[in-house]
């Protein structure tokens, strides 16, 4: 099992692209260090899309080394194609990870059912556990309740990670997976701002970007909200919000160099055709990040 918080890293790159797996090794022991209960590569944050087979490989590596079994390590195998994530699951494997995370990724966006079927043979064949990545936002698939508990009913399939519209929205989504999975699957939902208002609820992980690189505010909302405490909870919120409403405008991957910055690691430059955001934005994004840490 991954919760209550599992910390998603960026993908540090050198001048000419590469992986950084130096840097990499310092994120992934900086959030372990601060007490998240897993660690994650390869998923929006840390830019998969924009990595060949080779590079990821690399990170899978990388982080399982950094690890090095304090945590569970995650990998993101998401690609157009079945071929293709099978490939990124074999290589994860041979990595060491404890799991495998799997967005339904397309040119064409699926449907449920193509989305069903990339999960059962996948899941068949990955050999570690298979987490659900239900992000609409980026596949263009906007999956039921009732389409998660199907593709949760698979054999080899371990969690999923959902996401709700607003605090309401994920409380609901939250309740009916619930009552619905398997005693084996774990629920846990995304999202830097929202992510703890399923851990209230009763699910079992929070799934965060930016707590791949400032872990410690995450880490003791996720605390928190494990214990129940509400006003701790809020309070944090409140002050992450600058960063989150932040992160979900233009994305944790083009604002994780600059929060990364405060903390003294650099993550390389952005795969092109992808722009650091206005200088305006990064300036807010330093102010966000005093106010995180203050």
């Amino acid at each position: 099992m991954l919760g209550p918080l599992a910390a998603y890293l960026p993908t540090p790159r050198t001048a000419d692209g590469g992986v950084a797996p130096g840097v990499l090794a310092a994120l992934a022991d900086r959030a372990v260090a601060a007490g998240a209960d897993a660690v994650a590569v390869l998923g929006s944050t840390g830019g998969f899309a924009y990595l060949n087979g080779g590079d990821r490989a690399r990170v899978a590596r990388a982080a399982v080394e950094a690890v090095d079994g304090r945590v569970p390590v995650v990998c993101g195998i998401g690609a157009l194609t079945t071929a293709d994530v099978l490939g990124h699951a074999a290589a994860a494997r041979a990595a060491g990870v404890d799991a495998v995370l799997l967005p339904p990724m397309s040119y064409l966006p699926l449907t449920a059912g193509e989305a069903l079927a990339l999960y059962r043979d996948v899941a068949a064949l990955a050999e570690v556990p298979v987490w659900i990545y239900h992000n609409p936002r980026t596949t263009g698939l906007e999956l039921t309740v009732d389409d998660l508990l199907a593709i949760a009913a698979l054999p080899g399939i371990g969690g999923l990670k959902d996401r709700g519209l607003d605090a309401a929205d994920v409380r609901t989504r939250c309740a009916a997976l619930l009552a619905g999975v398997p005693a084996h699957v774990e629920v846990g939902f995304s999202g830097d701002a929202l992510g703890s208002q399923a851990l209230l609820a009763g699910a079992r992980t929070w799934h965060s970007g930016l707590a791949g690189i400032l872990p410690g505010p995450w880490v003791a909302t996720a605390a928190a909200a494990v214990a129940g405490d509400v006003p701790t909870v809020d309070a944090w919120t409140q002050r992450l919000a600058p960063l989150t409403t932040l992160g979900a405008r233009w994305g944790a991957m083009r604002l994780a160099g600059a929060v990364a910055r405060h903390v003294a690691l650099d993550l390389g430059p952005l795969p092109a055709p992808l722009l650091d955001p206005p200088a305006v934005v990064l300036a807010e994004v330093e102010a966000a990040v005093e106010a995180a840490l203050a």
